[in-house]
């Protein structure tokens, strides 16, 4: 899984990977963000994980959080 940045700055992810760590399937995936019942945030890391970021995301039956580098490569994940 990686995180890529868009022209403006904003983090994107491809969503089969995202529903796949959520552990849902893809079309449920987009029709939550569609409602939107699909919440996100990315936390700058700090001190020892300067340079890394923490982006958690949460669907209505399942959450999920990675740490990501400053290339956007997943360091480590776990299901919340």
């Amino acid at each position: 899984m990686r995180f890529n940045l868009d022209p403006h700055g904003s983090w994107l992810v491809d969503p089969r990977d995202l529903a796949a760590r959520l552990g849902v399937s893809v079309s449920y995936l987009k029709r939550q963000m569609s409602l939107g019942l699909i919440s996100s945030r990315v936390d700058p890391g700090r001190d020892d994980d300067e340079g890394r970021s923490r982006v958690t995301i949460r669907a209505v039956a399942a959450a999920w959080e990675g740490a990501f580098d400053r290339d956007g490569i997943l360091l480590s994940e776990r299901r919340i």
